[in-house]
């Protein structure tokens, strides 16, 4: 009897822990948020192109970041479809060098964000500037909460910023259907 003991014991132990890995499988996504991480994902690979030669190469990477998300901001608004989200860049020390954001109750009006502002006491943010990991938070804008997704910047694997996209709850919950819960229940690291 002690052999049978024996023997089955590693086939317990190798079980128990199959389902304890099992149990931390990542929830399933809802269609909405499945449909809205795959367009988050996309916009950061194609910013982040464009955002990190902008930041690393231009003799004044603040003026340059500034310009193109203006004209990012102003050639949608001339195309009829604006842009529902705030662009922000920092730099490596976590401060804001160029940002925008529309007007959730007329996207058509843009406002200038606080250049300048540092974040890097901003622990929600920690993940971008310490694991270099996409990191998804509730914010609190002068407009009411607001959810905000932040990607690091790399160059010659060194982090140099970080990108980041910010959403007007009122805006995902007309737009995406989805409310906060929905969207900080979505990992977009996965």
């Amino acid at each position: 009897m002690p052999r049978v003991h024996a023997a089955l014991l590693p086939l317990l132990l190798l079980a128990a822990l199959l389902t304890a890995g099992c149990g931390n499988a990542p929830p399933e996504l809802n269609e909405a948020q499945a449909k809205f991480k795959a367009h988050v994902l996309k916009l950061l690979d194609q910013e982040k192109a464009i955002f990190t030669p902008l930041l690393v190469n231009s003799p004044n990477p603040a003026k340059a970041l500034q310009k193109n998300i203006d004209e990012q901001f102003a050639k949608a608004i001339a195309q009829g479809d604006p842009l529902q989200h705030d662009l922000a860049v920092l730099d490596s020390r976590a401060t804001v060098l160029a940002w925008r954001s529309p007007d959730p109750d007329d996207l058509t009006q843009t406002y200038l964000g606080y250049i300048g502002q540092n974040y890097s006491h901003f622990k929600k943010m920690d993940p971008v500037f310490y694991n270099e990991r996409i990191a998804a938070f509730e914010v609190f804008t002068q407009y009411g909460p607001g959810f905000g997704i932040c990607t690091p910047l790399l160059h010659a694997n060194k982090l140099v910023g970080a990108f980041c996209l910010g959403y007007d709850f009122d805006t995902m919950v007309k737009r995406h259907g989805m409310g906060k819960d929905q969207l900080l229940g979505i990992n977009f690291n996965r």
